[in-house]
């Protein structure tokens, strides 16, 4: 995104992942068969049905390129290596 080779692309935070998952588990390891706030029945393609949280994907721009930077997953300097006159934060 940052070179302009690409219009987007997906991002999850992975604290907001692993913060979810520890909070679904530690509800799991308290009761059988607890009620997640947020969670969704499914359909897997084999037939079973299962039950998630599914968090929201970010989709990163040129627009919002320093939501990374900002979240500490990457600095700026990596980020922007090779860009020239790129979008913030690399210009």
């Amino acid at each position: 995104v940052a070179l302009g080779t690409q219009t987007v692309s997906v991002w999850k935070d992975a604290r907001e992942l692993g913060r979810n998952a520890a909070e679904i588990a530690v509800a799991l390891a308290a009761d059988d068969a607890p009620m997640i706030d947020g969670s969704v029945d499914w359909t897997s393609p084999g037939g079973t049905t299962l039950s998630s949280m599914f968090l929201a994907p970010v989709p990163i721009t040129a627009d919002n390129l320093s939501v990374v930077t900002d979240a500490g997953w990457i600095t700026v300097e990596s980020l922007c290596q090779g860009v020239t006159d790129g979008p913030a934060p690399c210009n």
